[in-house]
């Protein structure tokens, strides 16, 4: 894939695709003059075995910021600042680009969130969203389980999907995970949709349950929302 006449080095992978599509996007809101924030940034930019193109992509721009609750490494970003995304510690119209990348599920109060993000992009900067479709049937169950049950028992039955370690989950709330709840909660802080993509499951997430899983992908194939938004310039 080619983006602004530079090639993106993507493997074309199945297993990728999803985090591939999102790191393209990306792609095509980098310059070599952006600062970009990867706001909720864990401890990578994408996913693991995809260190060179998230080496590419921190590359592409002048300066990236990785912000989180707690941060003490990251494969990608040097520049590492703790705070919160409902009191992002930057100035006014000071990032060009801004990333929430599996974060959007965790938030408390995303409108909040949202109105911080719209006040530190500079007038014509973005916000691209990867995050959880709440109408994917994995995921309606893992919302229903976090309200029903104990949860260390639900975070046993996402470990089986799951190849992260236990300090890399948290609670998740799904106040913004559909598409329509997302365009208004966006819309409400000023900030404008531009691009929506509907992200697929590419496998069952159990060999246990494949048959079944196969029937429910064909029912509800978007697993995941990827948007992307902008801040309108001045008149």
């Amino acid at each position: 894939m080619e983006c602004s006449d530079v090639k993106i080095p993507l493997s074309g992978a199945k297993w990728a695709a999803n985090s591939e599509a999102y790191a393209s996007l990306i792609a095509e809101h980098l310059t070599p003059a952006s600062t970009w924030l990867d706001a909720g940034c864990g401890w990578g930019l994408l996913e693991d075995d995809m260190e060179p193109l998230e080496n590419w992509l921190a590359g592409r721009c002048r300066r990236i910021l990785g912000l989180d609750l707690a941060v003490t490494r990251h494969r990608n970003i040097r520049l590492l600042v703790q705070g919160s995304l409902n009191g992002l510690p930057f100035a006014d119209s000071s990032v060009d680009l801004v990333t929430f990348n599996m974060v959007a599920e965790h938030l408390d109060d995303p409108a909040k969130a949202f109105a911080e993000v719209a006040r530190c992009l500079s007038p014509g900067g973005v916000l691209i969203i990867k995050t959880p479709n709440l109408g994917h049937y994995a995921v309606l169950g893992n919302a229903i389980a976090s309200k029903v049950m104990p949860e260390s028992w639900r975070l046993r039955m996402v470990y089986g999907s799951d190849g992260r370690k236990a300090e890399d989950f948290f609670p998740v709330r799904y106040k913004a995970n559909t598409m329509r709840a997302l365009a208004r909660l966006l819309g409400e802080s000023g900030l404008r949709v531009h691009k929506t993509f509907a992200l697929r499951q590419q496998a069952p997430f159990f060999h246990k349950t494949r048959t079944l899983e196969k029937l429910l992908m064909k029912i509800t194939p978007t697993t995941g929302l990827l948007v992307c938004a902008h801040k309108p310039s001045p008149a």
